[in-house]
């Protein structure tokens, strides 16, 4: 897919996926913002009808993640990117270390999410990294339902580049919006407080979002890299 230029993505629709939208004009504690049509959350594309497809490709995206593990994909519709060269699949749980979750200590959404990041950071950092070096265009980065994954690190993104919490808890909660009358049963919806909780963890465990990402293998240019891409100068 070409870059044909940034574009912008108020109330943007790809049917048939429910959570989509952008990351755009968030504001920064230095005063800046971040840049509409660089960054789109959603759920699964493998949702998507034809109509969603195509909006998908006239954006001129450059990058495509989806961050779903490899038992969620056997039942799944085929990704309708797959065989395009912007599609990565990154799986956001380590497979390696997943046998080191302890369900029962994982009681609230909060619990989960902290054990997440904590096991899964090999894996997070792998998707920054596609993030920061991906080549022109809208990246698109997804889970199933494009809350818990997909919320984690897009939360993580947004506080490494210094995007004001206020506003990174209130992009996260938009996805209870985006999922109103959707059963609970097979979706996940936000929860109050977690991303709040979420990122007070990564301060006291990791001393921050930013020493995370280091931790685990994003060297400073690629930081760099992803701010430029995805901040107004």
């Amino acid at each position: 897919m070409t870059d044909t230029g940034p574009r912008r993505y108020e109330g943007l629709r790809w049917p048939d996926c429910r959570n989509v939208r952008d990351v755009g004009g968030l504001p920064t504690v230095d005063g800046r913002t971040t840049r509409s049509g660089r960054l789109v959350r959603a759920d699964a594309l493998d949702r998507l009808n034809d109509t969603g497809v195509a909006a998908v490709r006239a954006a001129g995206t450059g990058l495509v993640v989806d961050l779903r593990s490899p038992w969620e994909l056997p039942g799944a519709a085929p990704h309708p990117f797959a065989d395009d060269p912007c599609f990565r699949w990154i799986p956001f749980i380590d497979a390696d270390r997943d046998h080191e979750r302890d369900r029962a200590s994982e009681r609230t959404r909060a619990d989960l999410y902290r054990g997440s990041l904590d096991r899964n950071g090999r894996c997070v950092a792998a998707v920054v990294r596609a993030i920061a070096g991906a080549p022109p265009g809208v990246v698109v980065v997804h889970c199933l339902s494009g809350v818990d994954r997909t919320g984690m690190l897009v939360a993580l993104l947004l506080d490494t580049l210094g995007v004001r919490r206020p506003a990174i808890v209130r992009d996260y909660d938009r996805s209870h919006d985006h999922l109103d009358g959707v059963d609970p049963a097979t979706v996940s919806v936000p929860e109050p407080g977690t991303m709040a909780d979420t990122l007070r963890h990564l301060d006291r465990r990791w001393g921050g979002s930013r020493a995370y990402l280091e931790r685990h293998g994003v060297t400073p240019d690629q930081l760099a890299a992803l701010a430029d891409r995805l901040l107004t100068p």
